[in-house]
């Protein structure tokens, strides 16, 4: 179970990486409904990630992911194919970083954020966790990890959940941040969306770049 738990801390800090799930938390805590609906966006955004990973970690035991005691090699492939891509959208993200960095692109739901009700910002932080590529490449990737060296459904199950809890990170850092103290947490999450806005390119050449660079890796030494 240690072995799978390490080997997708780096998915979960993948998607925990997420600018516009960061900003678009940061509007919501700082409108006019902050509280409910920021615990909807967060509620929203972890069962998303949770569901699908649990669903494809269920698909692929049954594709045998993990056979005979050991990883089925086309789990490789996947990982291969994956960390290809992601170094696509690394060179992608690098050209934009070299011009004026572009802000996070937001949700046209939250041009009028002051009238969203938590059910609609749980709707919102289910389609931003599923609709960003990077992050459906790491559930992937997550999800054949698991299924590929764990073969027991608890182990599975542990394995997930930690998945999930530290890919939410993004969101729960700011939701608790303002449940701590509404008053002093306004400022920080203004400064953090202005950092966020200044370097998002920058941000997601790199990532992708290690991501890519650790999947593509673990591909090669696989099928080696």
């Amino acid at each position: 179970m240690g072995n799978a738990i390490g080997q997708v801390i780096d998915h979960g800090v993948g998607i925990a990486i997420s600018p516009a799930a960061l900003v678009a938390m940061i509007v919501i805590l700082t409108s006019r409904r902050g509280r409910p609906n920021g615990l909807a966006f967060a509620l929203g955004w972890s069962t998303a990630i949770g569901v699908t990973v649990a669903a494809l970690i269920v698909f692929n035991g049954y594709a045998a992911a993990h056979r005979d005691g050991t990883v089925n090699p086309w789990v490789f492939w996947v990982k291969g194919a994956l960390g290809i891509a992601l170094l696509l959208l690394a060179a992608r993200q690098f050209r934009l970083s070299l011009g004026r960095s572009p802000r996070v692109v937001l949700p046209a739901r939250l041009r009028d954020v002051n009238g969203l009700t938590p059910q609609a910002c749980l709707l919102l932080g289910a389609t931003i966790a599923l609709a960003n590529p990077k992050n459906v490449t790491q559930i992937i990737s997550a999800s054949v990890t698991v299924a590929g060296v764990t073969p027991g459904h608890g182990e599975r199950a542990v394995a997930a959940a930690v998945f999930v809890a530290i890919a939410s990170l993004c969101v729960l850092i700011p939701l608790t941040l303002h449940l701590a103290d509404d008053s002093r947490a306004s400022a920080t999450l203004r400064a953090w969306r202005r950092w966020t806005d200044r370097n998002n390119s920058a941000i997601m050449a790199v990532l992708f770049l290690v991501l890519g660079a650790r999947s593509l890796g673990a591909a090669i030494s696989g099928l080696a």
